[in-house]
This record gives structure tokens, C-alpha cells and sequence, in this order.
């Protein structure tokens, strides 16, 4: 038997002429949230830090995991690389391995489960104030990510989730969004939180066969995760794989992940603002679906002067009047005064109808809702056709 195959590219090697950042540890000890504890944490500074400008930093769960640069994700090596392209900003990472205490018992379900500000509050009163005595970090929540795997990743989230201010940019891999009155919670309270999304970019992957525990299934979870944080329409990115519960698939996208996770923030060159209106002009097919019916139009996008005009047409109500219509970083929305046959689609009270739809090259997929008392998403795709 073997485990799918995922290829890492030449940002996961050495490369030469490439800057190495150097990598210390020390052993925090000194914690009063999780007494006699004791973490090993790994500091990586970057060939590029200066004490004249704050770093940016991101703190890892299972640190280990990592920084090792003989396992699956080489964080160290792909900062080097990324740092050097400018297509992330200088980055210290911290990577923080779960307590122990008179082992073999660890810390590790205690500090990662929890759905509450503990762990937070560790992060940044201890581990981050001990880092900060002698590197510069940026205070901007912007300027600061966080990582995890499994429990991790579920950690991860919940610090993000608890405390935007501390930490903007969250990544979870096989992230653990299960247990009842646990992870599993999430989605719902993501959904909560439509109409007032969180400050938050959220990358989440996972595999197709991960692990179906009495706790929950990884897979499932995740995917419900994702389809909550589309629905209250965060920024956010899924990544599903063929893998189980390991890094390996998390390993082989982590520099595009980082790519991604950074790509607007001040100084990154890195492509991946896709915010040109000329990427979506031309003639699109539109399918929108409604409990097992499709009703189909067309969508003429044209440019001038930099601004986006569109013209909708509906199979059934003929030309429709586009109210708002607006691309940036790959996502297209339109809205539009509701025609007779869309008005039982948020129960009879919907004035305006308005997609969300990420574009992929001739293709989008998304969703249109309605701006009633009840907010459904109803599937919606189109393909570019002239």
C-alpha cells in the first residue's frame, strides 16, 4: 500500500543564492496559564529581519512538525524562498510544541481543544511578549498569521476566531472541527456571523480520506467549515485532497497557501490580486438552481476606462437592471431588483438578488441570495462562452 504521491516544487528546496534565515530554540518554562509546564518553541528569523522595521510572525502549533526540515512542510526553507521573492513579507515564525508535564502526559488536548481564549491569551502574554524582547514584531493583527494541524489546526482557528485583533490570517490542515460542544460548533456560529463577517482569511485543507473517529469525520467537518464560511462570505480558501490525516498534501501547497495568505499585504509582489476587470469581460452563460429547478440567462461584462458595465438578460423576464456590480481577488458580484420568477426564492420578500461567485479562468461557481429576513444561497455557475 502507499500514500498518494504529493509533489513538492522548488520552493520546498534549497535553492542557491537564496538568503537562509537561522533557527534557534529555547524551552519556555515559565508560564502561569499552564503551570510546571514546559515548551519547546524554535524561533525563526529570516536573513532579511532588521531591528529598524517590526517582522511580521507566525506561530505554528506542533511546531516540531514544522520547522523540521526532513518533514512534510519545511517551514523554514519556504520562508527563505517566498522572503526572497518578495512574495511574502519578512516573517519571523514561531513554532511552539504542545506542554509537558511529568511526562509522559502533554498538554496538548488541553491547550488545543478548548473552544475559548486560553490559548490565545498564552500566545500573546507569554510566548509572543518573550519573543518580543528581542525581535521587533508588527502589532497589527494584519501582519500576524497562525497555523496548526489536527487539534492544531482546530487551535488555530479558535485563537483566530476569539481574537481577530491578535491574529488576522488563520491556516488549518486536517483541522480537528469535530466533538460535540467542540469543533463541530463552528460552522454554526460561522453562519451566525453573515452580514458581519469577522476579520479574518481563512485557508483551510484537507483529505478525502481522512479520519472517521467516534468524535466526528475529519472530512465532513472540514467540508462543513468550508461551506459555512462561503455562506457568511468570508475570505477564505479550501483545499480538499486525496490524502488522510498527515501534511503531506498541506506540505505540497504550503508556499502556494503563503502565497495566498499574504498576497495584499504592503511590500508582497506575488500575482495573486486578481482584481483586473478585463479578466472577466465577454459573454457568460449563467445556471441558477432553485429546489430542482434551473433557470438560465446571460451576462454581458464589458470595460471602460477601468470600470466594469454589465447587461443581464433572463430566459423568462428578459433584461434585468444591474444595480451593483464589482471584481476583486477573483470574486464577481452583481445585484440586481428581483423579477417575478425569483420572488418565492427567499420566501416572497426579496427586493435584490446579489451573486457571489468566484471566477476560475471561463468558469464561475458560486451562489445568489436574496436580501429578505431569510438568507438562502441557491447554487449558481456560469461559463464563458464569447
Amino acid at each position: 500500500m502507499h500514500k498518494p504521491a504529493f509533489e513538492l516544487s522548488a520552493d520546498s528546496v534549497r535553492n542557491e543564492g537564496v538568503p537562509r534565515g537561522a533557527v534557534t530554540k529555547f524551552v519556555w518554562n515559565s508560564s502561569k496559564l499552564y503551570p510546571r509546564a514546559e515548551h519547546d518553541v524554535s524561533i525563526y528569523v529570516p536573513a532579511q529581519y532588521s531591528d529598524a522595521e517590526p517582522a511580521c510572525v507566525m506561530v505554528f502549533q506542533d511546531g516540531e512538525a514544522y520547522v523540521n526540515e526532513h518533514g512534510s512542510v519545511k517551514a523554514s526553507i519556504v520562508f527563505d524562498n517566498l522572503i526572497h521573492q518578495s512574495h511574502m513579507p519578512t516573517c519571523i515564525g514561531v513554532f511552539v510544541s504542545p506542554g509537558t508535564r511529568d511526562e509522559p502526559y502533554d498538554l496538548r488536548a488541553d491547550q488545543y481543544v478548548p473552544i475559548n481564549d486560553t490559548y490565545a491569551s498564552y500566545l500573546e502574554d507569554e510566548i509572543l511578549a518573550e519573543v518580543s524582547k528581542t525581535y521587533r514584531l508588527v502589532e497589527d493583527a494584519s501582519g500576524r498569521a497562525i497555523c496548526g494541524m489536527s487539534d492544531g489546526g482546530l487551535c488555530a482557528f479558535t485563537v483566530g476566531w476569539h481574537r481577530p485583533d491578535l491574529f488576522s490570517k488563520v491556516v488549518s490542515h486536517i483541522g480537528s472541527f469535530t466533538r460535540l460542544r467542540g469543533g463541530s460548533d463552528y460552522p454554526y456560529h460561522i453562519r451566525r456571523t453573515r452580514g458581519e463577517p469577522k476579520p479574518l482569511r481563512v485557508f483551510l485543507q484537507d483529505g478525502k480520506y481522512d479520519v472517521n473517529l467516534m468524535e466526528g469525520n475529519w472530512t465532513l467537518a472540514n467540508l462543513m467549515m468550508a461551506d459555512a464560511l462561503r455562506y457568511a462570505r468570508y475570505d477564505y480558501r479550501f483545499e480538499l485532497g486525496e490524502g488522510g490525516h498527515d501534511l503531506q498534501h498541506g506540505g505540497a501547497l504550503f508556499p502556494e497557501t503563503l502565497r495566498w495568505l499574504w498576497r495584499d499585504y504592503p511590500g508582497v509582489s506575488n500575482g495573486y490580486v486578481h482584481s483586473d476587470p478585463s479578466l472577466v469581460v465577454g459573454t457568460w452563460k449563467l445556471e441558477s438552481r432553485f429546489f430542482g429547478e434551473r433557470h438560465y440567462g446571460t451576462l454581458v461584462l464589458e470595460e471602460t476606462d477601468g470600470q466594469l458595465q454589465a447587461e443581464l438578460h433572463h430566459e423568462h423576464d428578459g433584461q434585468i437592471e444591474v444595480l451593483e456590480l464589482w471584481f476583486r481577488d477573483s470574486y464577481l458580484s452583481f445585484s440586481y431588483r428581483t423579477p417575478a420568477t425569483q420572488l418565492r426564492w427567499g420566501k416572497g420578500d426579496d427586493k435584490v438578488m446579489t451573486t457571489w461567485l468566484k471566477v476560475d479562468g471561463d468558469r464561475f461557481e458560486g451562489v445568489l441570495s436574496g436580501s429578505g429576513r431569510v438568507w438562502n444561497d441557491w447554487p449558481t455557475f456560469g461559463t464563458r462562452i464569447a
